[in-house]
């Protein structure tokens, strides 16, 4: 099996953008992993709470990666917010590919973080921010949109 990153709806222009972003996510991430889809939604959706602007989860196994992107927030409209948008999610498809993070749909949904000593546990008690998955991607992500940026876009002067 082949890796694969698909993107569906948005403009053409988007949809562009988010594959090649995602694209260079996954070989700074996962080099190794081979064998995964990634499927990129890029719509406006009614289930989007609050101010998200994406989500990430996986699909039928771990090699399966389902990311929501809500194409219409406000915050997307400008492109160095769009493509760290696309790296934080792809921070938590690494995670989701490599076994640290778990989504269980049994008998309700679960996300659970793969600890140090080798168990998963559930953080429903943290506050959204210090979840050790987001806590991760919120590390993580704005090196790969610098990294992007300075390698692919001449933004530097947006950083």
């Amino acid at each position: 099996m082949r890796p694969s990153v698909q993107v569906e709806g948005g403009f053409d222009r988007k949809r562009k953008l988010a594959l090649d972003v995602a694209s260079f996510c996954a070989k700074e991430l996962f080099p190794r992993h081979r064998a995964y889809d990634i499927y990129i939604d890029l719509a406006a959706r009614d289930e989007f709470e609050g101010n998200d602007v994406g989500y990430c989860y996986g699909g039928e196994d771990d090699r399966d990666i389902n990311i929501d992107v809500n194409a219409n927030h406000p915050d997307l409209k400008d492109d160095v917010e769009f493509i760290d948008t696309i790296c934080h999610e792809m921070v938590h498809a690494k995670q989701i590919i490599t076994g640290q993070l778990k989504d269980w749909f049994k008998p309700k949904y679960v996300r659970k973080w793969l600890c140090k000593d080798g168990k998963y546990r559930e953080y429903n008690n943290l506050p959204y921010k210090q979840l050790p998955w987001e806590s991760e991607a919120y590390k993580i992500s704005p090196k790969l949109t610098k990294k992007y940026l300075e390698l692919y876009v001449n933004y530097r002067n947006l950083l």
